[in-house]
């Protein structure tokens, strides 16, 4: 059972057995998202002294609510596939063809793992598909697919340019990823998640949309982006964005990558380095340096953004310290800005996280 420790605009919550961390930092995060009336949930973790839960807004939702993660589930695509690499089974410069020899993209033979991991495969852009009536695109509208039959299919089409090709955020390459990791393993993302992630952390309520199955019970839109709300096929998205779970869920699975349980150290650097002609984005996760208000020195942030539908979140991990900031915001536009820019609500609150 979750501890109610203070009720007014916001609920503040603790895991039982576990001290309240950050306690200064706690307060200014408190005070500043009421100051910019976010709705939705806030967990600040720190892997000595453990987790609190912020609930936000007019009605607030329970610690225990389930959401979903939307591309925060790119995140534990990244780490399987390290998982891979560290087993010696996957290689991040070998073609994809060497993984899925019928596959019948032109790119097949020439674009890599890491091209894959990083966005630099150049494949179909899913967002780029014709609209209908709705506006949205035909790859996750009416005619949508599974995610085996769009990688094999529309994922394998003509490509935007040759690999390793510049940055362009596409669904495409995650949703490939998974069909390499099932070939190699014999085994789904949703099984593989579960086995690797959801189990032996504890993460109960942890689970993945199914494609064509009415989604479980979670934490509905609020704001303008609700009205593509039962529109959307959220199993479609499979290993690119159709995990879901509590916010406290996504804390165990942060704090085992903090800790070393999920990678050794040189397979998560090596998955966390990012440099700044890729837009410091990493195998599925951005890395950069934020100048943060208060500490001495540049503070290194790996972020995951999260956004279907008018769920809209931000997963940020600060390695050196050990403390996590998770955002779960139901009521889209949300207005988190970029750390990087050194401004905005999320470097607010990442430096009261980072520099107390």
């Amino acid at each position: 059972m979750i501890r109610i420790l203070a009720m007014a605009a916001a609920v503040l919550t603790a895991i039982p057995g576990q001290a309240r961390p950050l306690v200064s930092a706690t307060d200014e995060v408190r005070a500043r998202a009421l100051a910019a009336k976010f709705d939705g949930t806030i967990l600040i973790g720190d892997l000595r002294s453990g987790p609190t839960i912020l609930t936000m807004g007019p009605n607030p939702v329970a610690p225990s609510a389930v959401w979903r993660w939307a591309s925060i589930t790119k995140q534990l695509t990244g780490v399987l596939v390290m998982q891979e690499v560290n087993r010696g089974r996957l290689h991040l410069d070998a073609p994809v063809s060497r993984y899925w020899p019928e596959w019948r993209s032109p790119g097949a033979a020439r674009i890599r793992i890491r091209d894959l991991l990083r966005h630099n495969s150049g494949l179909p852009q899913p967002d780029e598909s014709p609209a209908d009536k709705d506006g949205i695109p035909s790859f996750y509208g009416a005619g949508a697919v599974a995610p085996a039959d769009s990688a094999a299919g529309f994922c394998a089409g003509p490509l935007k340019r040759n690999p390793p090709a510049k940055f362009d955020y596409n669904n495409c390459d995650t949703i490939v990823l998974a069909e390499i990791l099932r070939r190699i393993t014999g085994k789904p993302f949703e099984t593989l998640a579960r086995e690797r992630f959801a189990r032996p952390l504890g993460m109960r309520n942890f689970g993945v949309f199914r494609f064509g199955q009415t989604p479980p019970a979670q934490v509905r839109p609020t704001g303008q982006d609700r009205q593509f709300e039962g529109k959307l096929d959220l199993g479609l998205n499979g290993a690119s964005g159709a995990a879901y779970g509590t916010i406290a869920d996504l804390w165990r699975f942060d704090r085992a990558l903090l800790s070393g349980r999920l990678l050794p150290s040189a397979q998560r650097e090596a998955m966390w380095k990012s440099e700044r002609e890729n837009g410091f984005y990493a195998f599925h996760q951005w890395v950069f340096p934020a100048k943060l208000k208060g500490c001495r020195k540049p503070v290194r942030v790996v972020e995951r953004q999260g956004l279907i539908a008018g769920i809209e979140h931000r997963n940020y991990l600060l390695p050196e310290s050990g403390r996590v900031l998770i955002l779960f915001g139901r009521h889209r536009p949300v207005d988190y800005g970029d750390p990087w820019e050194g401004k905005g609500f999320a470097f607010d609150l990442l430096s009261a996280v980072a520099c107390r």
